[in-house]
């Protein structure tokens, strides 16, 4: 066995999420890898996939995968965690690739360049192509990998992204602003035809997995017995609350109803106007807490935590002390989840040290 995660490993992970959706696991998700162990596969010097190699046709994506495997057959999977291949690498929103628009890589991140500027938005229909080169080559990467490893490695959902982030991409940020006043039913109708799309594209990459999934994921990679998704909106950081209940959280609620334990992405502190809103969908099961870029992770958050607490939903964030314990504000500590933390073999005993704090195991091989 290359990759050392078992189908039984697998049944064990479902359980123990079940049990944390339900509530009735008394402890945070924690997933802890370790990496540098001896593996039979020899290191790949083939690409890998990252912002800058995503989009580059030359590279045929079974040689992303053939590198990622050399990788992951030197780690193992504590905890909650779990083998997966993340698909972030496409960039966020890219959805609009399959749009329409050219996706241009940079090392850390991509950008969506419009088939032209400045294209009025009455002017933009959005309808599926099976033919699409964009959407040709994610779909290609999802059948190699599972020719690759049939299910037993976890493919995660490409960052899709949120519909206004989509929009954005074609229009631009403030040409769209300024359509949130002066054209609200177009920007209504490319909403309502994004949406449909956004449900097709994601539809079709999970029937390619689906016959063999031990599970799903998505770019933030919480494990999944059944699809879900980390819903987004990072345009509404531009936006008040009165638009953002007209135009968002309708979309929001509807697409949340249509998947298995929605989570919703709130990055940044111009979302915090928002969160009463967010608060109030039943489908959103849990908030991911992202103060953004500029302001410290170590911020006293407590009242926006609090908050997000005492609505009943998950709060998924680092929520630890420096000693990797909860944070205090959480009464029940199963509320939460914790991002992984990655050791390598030979500090193995650190890894052990934080696994038992929440009664994880952390075996050597």
């Amino acid at each position: 066995m290359e990759i050392h995660f078992s189908h039984e490993q697998f049944q064990t992970l479902r359980q123990t999420y079940q049990k944390w959706w339900a509530g009735e696991l008394k402890r945070p998700i924690v997933p802890i890898v370790t990496y540098g162990h001896p593996s039979t596969v020899s290191p790949s010097n083939g690409p890998f996939l990252w912002c800058g190699t995503a989009w580059d046709f030359s590279i045929d994506p079974r040689q992303f995968i053939e590198s990622h495997h050399a990788g992951l057959t030197t780690q193992r999977w504590h905890g909650e965690a779990f083998p997966h291949f993340s698909t972030t690498a496409f960039g966020p929103g890219t959805l609009a690739a399959f749009l329409g628009c050219t996706p241009i890589g940079a090392w850390n991140t991509v950008w969506f360049k419009p088939p032209c500027e400045d294209i009025p938005i009455e002017e933009l229909h959005f309808e599926f192509d099976e033919n699409n080169p964009n959407y040709r080559r994610v779909l290609n990467l999802y059948e190699a990998a599972m020719e690759k490893w049939h299910g037993s490695v976890v493919v995660g959902m490409v960052d899709m992204g949120g519909i206004l982030d989509v929009l954005q991409s074609f229009r631009g940020a403030e040409n769209l602003l300024m359509d949130l006043y002066d054209d609200p039913d177009e920007v209504a109708r490319c909403v309502k035809e994004l949406q449909e799309l956004w449900f097709v594209y994601y539809n079709k990459f999970n029937a390619i997995m689906a016959p063999e999934a031990e599970g799903y994921t998505d770019w933030y990679h919480m494990y999944g017995e059944k699809p879900g998704y980390i819903l987004q909106s990072d345009f509404s950081y531009m936006i008040g609350p009165k638009i953002f209940d007209t135009f968002v959280a309708p979309e929001l609620a509807s697409s949340a109803a249509k998947i298995t334990n929605a989570v919703y992405h709130m990055d940044g502190i111009g979302q915090i106007p928002h969160l009463d809103s967010l608060l109030a969908i039943d489908d959103i099961k849990g908030i991911q807490w992202q103060p953004g870029v500029g302001e410290p992770e170590k911020q006293n958050w407590d009242d926006i935590l609090s908050r997000i607490l005492a609505s009943g939903k998950k709060l998924i964030y680092l929520a630890q002390k420096p000693d990797g314990h909860p944070i205090d504000i959480a009464n029940d500590p199963g509320q939460l989840y914790f991002e992984d933390r990655s050791w390598h073999i030979n500090d193995i005993v650190e890894a052990q040290k934080y696994g038992n704090l929440y009664g994880i195991e952390v075996k050597e091989s």
